[in-house]
């Protein structure tokens, strides 16, 4: 079968790797060499262009929300407007599953934000993060934004009582990380919340249809955890959370 025609897509930030798309995969060019960034590792990884943005695809299911936007850069926009931090101040922001990167990139571009601590249990999504052009940001020396790898649900434990004033939490879908969803996790959630703190957690639509409501299944164990304010936002497939 013939091989679908390449075109250039971008560069990185220094010039030194020319990106190009067949449309189906991504391509990264060193000069010294090419590589189709994708991977398998468990699970099958792959970066895929989606209206001129990556996006990354596991076993074939994109792992960004992309209906109703244009792109993950504006969901994440979305999300991170949603959580009403002020421009003035000096606030940390824990996001529990990076992915790709851009909701963390996004809270960390607003002003106030001194600090953004990111965390990914994948090696292979670390590595595809590392090779995405969009994603050059998390990995810049001297920049705000943090990656931690490892399990969210054990990072948390170990973070200080208070330390963010705002949480994102859009972890894989429930089958697939149920501790993520737990009552556990979410008091631990609470915990390293300051007074005030505010959180959006996308939880997507799986269940419905099915009799199952996994908006109020959530909503509940965060009431449990103490988290209060609880409002849905079906656009963004997730709610957010205040602590009192």
């Amino acid at each position: 079968m013939a091989s679908k025609e390449r075109k250039f897509f971008c560069r990185s930030a220094d010039g030194s790797i020319t990106y190009t798309t067949d449309g189906n995969f991504l391509y990264a060019d060193t000069g010294k060499g090419e590589m189709r960034l994708d991977m398998f590792c468990g699970h099958y990884y792959k970066l895929k262009p989606y209206n001129g943005v990556p996006v990354l695809e596991v076993d074939g299911l994109r792992m960004q929300l992309v209906r109703d936007f244009k792109s993950p850069l504006d969901y994440s926009k979305e999300v991170v407007k949603g959580l009403n931090i002020p421009k003035a101040g000096s606030f940390t922001v824990l996001d529990t599953c990076m992915g790709l990167g851009y909701t963390a990139i996004a809270a960390a571009q607003v002003p106030s934000v001194k600090l953004v601590v990111t965390c990914e249990v994948s090696e292979a999504v670390l590595s595809l993060a590392q090779w995405n052009p969009l994603s050059e940001p998390l990995f810049k020396k001297g920049g705000n934004i943090l990656v931690m790898k490892g399990s969210s649900a054990e990072l948390v434990s170990g973070f200080e009582d208070g330390m963010f004033s705002f949480v994102i939490h859009d972890p894989p879908r429930i089958s697939h990380a149920p501790e993520l969803y737990s009552l556990e996790f979410y008091r631990g959630l609470f915990r390293a919340c300051r007074a005030g703190a505010r959180i959006f957690h996308y939880f997507g639509s799986v269940g419905k249809g099915r009799g199952r409501q996994i908006d109020k299944e959530v909503g509940k164990r965060m009431q449990e955890a103490g988290f209060s304010g609880i409002r849905y936002v079906s656009r963004l497939q997730g709610l957010y959370a205040i602590k009192r």
